[in-house]
């Protein structure tokens, strides 16, 4: 099987799926979903606790905040792990373990979508009031946080727009980092009432069937896209652009909604945890290892958001939030209603806290890591719950 230098090997392995970890012009990194309130779940549902004999979402309030930590380590991370001249230091293991541990953040974030979202309809309200009431919600944030990134890099970068260069980082979703998880989520709520109305009548066999071949549908794109790239066969099979991006991910979008009310035993858990633990030691090995590698290795099993190991991880991390993030309800929900502010405004803290701190290359040192990364989280939650409260402004937090 043929093999690559490391930076070659390394390129394949994170093809078409994982987060480009540099807060740069149009990488794909890390995103967040768009809000949906874990305390008042769609489909007619009471918010969580409210009514007795209903089951409880709360723990995704939680879910959210703690994945949205995980799309900002991803980032802060990600140049300090791309490194050479770091690697195999303390800094650039924590480093690695970290970025490539929170590779379940992006698919959770949509699973949770699809939790809330996919159940049954409001009383009275058709796919045409579905439309206006969640279209409206994500094209304000969609629109505002493009603009700002244009007008970002045009001070910060020496960026000189075009509206043939504007129009066209906008189709293939890389105006900027993280900007893709915008169309990603415009694409699955087109298909809200669509499978609303399938889960809806669906057997739970028929349910389980059709979301399996989903997420392989997801699985089979990377594997394809990835096998072309390696034996130089041309154009990707399915290129992740504005219009496309969300196809690979319905099963994941799908996935949300058939675990949402499965509950683990005690010995469950400890199954669950366990296995997790191996899927993320997995993944880590298979990305700081690339380079000694079979190239191949990585077309079969994509050590990324659409590979089958980071399926598995991201359907246990949603298991096990149940039951673990049940409390604080009232403060999740608080930082919750925040996550979409601080996706939005992260890349930019950080890009200027690398600076500030002296390492616009990354980290190279484990306090300063640390320090990188507790600064633009605290940042971007306190931006965005100030934010929040300034009238216009608040519909893009």
């Amino acid at each position: 099987m043929p093999r690559l230098p490391r930076r070659a090997a390394t390129a394949v392995a994170t093809t078409a799926a994982v987060p480009d970890p540099r807060p740069g012009d149009g990488g794909t990194g890390g995103a967040v979903g768009a809000r949906t309130k874990a305390s008042a779940p769609p489909g007619g549902a009471q918010a969580p606790g409210e009514a007795a004999g209903r089951p409880s979402y709360a723990h995704l309030s939680w879910l959210r905040v703690i994945a949205i930590v995980a799309v900002v380590a991803i980032h802060t991370t990600g140049m300090t792990m791309t490194d050479e001249g770091l690697r195999g230091s303390a800094v650039w293991w924590t480093a690695a373990i970290v970025n490539v541990g929170s590779t379940w953040a992006v698919p959770v974030f949509v699973m949770i979508s699809g939790a809330l979202l996919l159940g049954p309809a409001r009383e009275g309200e058709d796919a045409v009031g579905f439309y206006r009431r969640r279209l409206a919600r994500i094209a304000v944030p969609l629109v505002f946080w493009h603009a700002f990134y244009i007008g970002f890099k045009m001070w910060v970068k020496d960026y000189r727009p075009t509206v043939e260069k504007v129009v066209g980082d906008m189709l293939v979703a890389k105006t900027y980092t993280a900007l893709y998880f915008f169309w990603l989520i415009l694409g699955l709520y087109l298909l809200v009432p669509v499978l609303r109305a399938f889960l809806a009548h669906a057997s739970a066999r028929d349910r389980h069937l059709v979301t399996g071949i989903a997420l392989a549908f997801g699985l089979g794109v990377q594997i394809t896209n990835a096998y072309i790239n390696v034996r130089q066969l041309g154009a990707p099979a399915l290129r992740l652009t504005a219009p496309t991006y969300f196809l690979p991910y319905i099963g994941y979008f799908m996935l949300g909604y058939v675990l949402r009310d499965v509950v683990l035993t005690a010995r469950q858990r400890v199954v669950a945890a366990v296995v997790l633990l191996l899927a993320l030691a997995e993944l880590v090995w298979q990305h700081t290892q690339a380079a000694d590698l079979p190239l191949d290795f990585a077309v079969a099993l994509p050590p990324n958001t659409l590979g089958s190991v980071a399926a598995l991880a991201a359907a246990l991390v949603f298991l096990l939030a149940r039951g673990t993030l049940d409390r604080g309800g009232r403060i999740g929900r608080a930082a919750s209603d925040r996550v979409l502010g601080v996706f939005g405004c992260h890349l930019a803290v950080l890009y200027g806290l690398q600076r500030w701190f002296g390492m616009p290359d990354g980290a190279t040192t484990l306090p300063g890591l640390a320090l990188l990364l507790g600064a633009t989280l605290a940042a971007s939650f306190a931006i965005s719950f100030v934010a929040a409260r300034i009238p216009l402004l608040n519909r893009a937090f």
